[in-house]
């Protein structure tokens, strides 16, 4: 990035802006939560979201301050599960939805939690336990907010009636107003040049560096860092995605988030590439990812993006890649003989687990013997066979050899 320096006097204002996070399964309620916070309103024939739908909403604060926030809703489909994870991001604020009718398991609130601990850092968290109208929320309140810390709030609602709406207002209002970065003093010219990305955004898909650089400099931000910063900003506040750390990525920012994920389900739900057996050649790229929306020069950012999220790995560098979650559900006939060494249980298992551990662990799969579920890793000398019961919640594993100590087995699965 360029780099320069500017000694003039600098206009700022505060940022009085934040992103907003709804989170959960699907048919949880909420997209008719936001609804109810948006505009008051409740259909009971509500669309499920496909997706990521976004809305902006103003609020004003306690001290008479009005502070924008960015709602992100994210479709509750478990396909989705794996592209949503781009766009969760850290100083905002999530809500997690629940579904009162269901168990604390059904309702998978650990695996949304960790999610959000892992992407989110230590952004708070409220837990909405809906549709109180129809059964009480019935989850061990006291164990999870000794657990995690960044849970600020468990707050009932029905989206049906409006019951408890009013109460998450003010409890989203008191937390946006806590955010350590609302009130921040942004320069003048960050602002117009969010501006710009904006109505760029609405009618382009991505912005390249160069045109970003481009418009810092038309607007005197030359420096590297203030770039640097007011890109991670932008990101932060979901008006680019942007991964300015990962050489791969850097390249792009993507200002319409449905191009990404777009782009990712149709390769996802390609039955081309489900009857190649999740193998994805270079060549299929044009025929699943049609031009102009994805030209031939944009396609391998969509692989990076994959790449970088373990969705995908290579199989031949930038020419072919293995998408596990398109894996055959067969397991192959093996002939390796195992020792069981160890068993995972787990309250809910989802499949993305064994299929980004795939990914991880790709440069150790001896003779292609991967499947949807399961893979046989060959590491030094010995063997491991990893599989997933999905149905069971666990996962077994089974070692070539008899191992005397629980530490040399950990220790070749390192």
């Amino acid at each position: 990035m360029a780099s320069g320096n500017k000694t003039h006097e600098v206009s700022t204002r505060p940022l009085n802006e934040v992103k907003l996070i709804l989170v959960g399964q699907g048919s949880v309620g909420k997209t008719s939560i936001s609804k109810r916070l948006l505009s008051g309103e409740f259909n009971p024939e509500e669309f499920k979201t496909e997706g990521i739908d976004v809305a902006k909403w103003e609020v004003e604060t306690k001290i008479g301050d009005s502070i924008r926030i960015n709602m992100w809703n994210f479709g509750g489909q478990e396909i989705m599960h794996a592209t949503h994870q781009f766009f969760l991001t850290k100083r905002s604020l999530y809500l997690l939805v629940l579904d009162t009718r269901l168990a604390q398991e059904e309702n998978r609130i650990e695996y949304w939690l960790k999610i959000i601990q892992s992407y989110g850092g230590q952004s708070p968290v409220i837990i909405i336990g809906n549709k109180t109208d129809q059964h009480a929320l019935d989850i061990d309140r006291t164990g999870l907010e000794e657990k995690y810390p960044n849970i600020v709030s468990i707050l009932e609602t029905s989206a049906a009636t409006g019951a408890g709406i009013e109460e998450l207002k003010k409890a989203i209002t008191e937390q946006v107003d806590k955010l350590p970065h609302v009130r921040d003093q942004v320069p003048e010219s960050w602002f117009t040049v969010k501006t710009k990305l904006e109505k760029f955004g609405q009618k382009e898909n991505f912005i390249t560096q160069d045109k970003y650089l481009e418009l810092c400099t038309e607007n005197d931000i030359t420096d590297e860092s203030s770039q640097r910063s007011l890109i991670g900003l932008l990101h932060d506040l979901g008006v680019v995605l942007y991964f300015q750390d990962d050489p791969r990525l850097e390249s792009l920012g993507v200002l319409n988030p449905q191009w990404i994920t777009n782009g990712i389900y149709k390769i996802l739900n390609s039955h081309e590439l489900f009857r190649n057996k999740g193998v994805l050649e270079r060549a299929m790229l044009d025929k699943i990812l049609s031009a102009p929306e994805y030209p031939s020069d944009k396609q391998l950012f969509i692989i990076d993006m994959m790449r970088k999220f373990e969705l995908c790995y290579d199989l031949v560098l930038d020419q072919k890649f293995l998408v596990p979650d398109l894996l055959p559900k067969d397991e192959p006939q093996l002939t390796f003989n195992g020792t069981p060494a160890f068993e995972y249980a787990y309250p809910v298992l989802p499949s993305s687990v064994i299929t980004r551990f795939i990914v991880r662990m790709n440069q150790k799969i001896d003779d292609d013997f991967v499947w949807r579920t399961g893979v046989l890793l060959k590491i030094g000398e010995n063997k491991a066979l990893v599989r997933a019961d999905i149905e069971d919640k666990k996962i077994t594993i089974a070692l070539s050899e008899r191992l005397k100590t629980t530490s040399r087995k950990c220790s070749i699965l390192k």
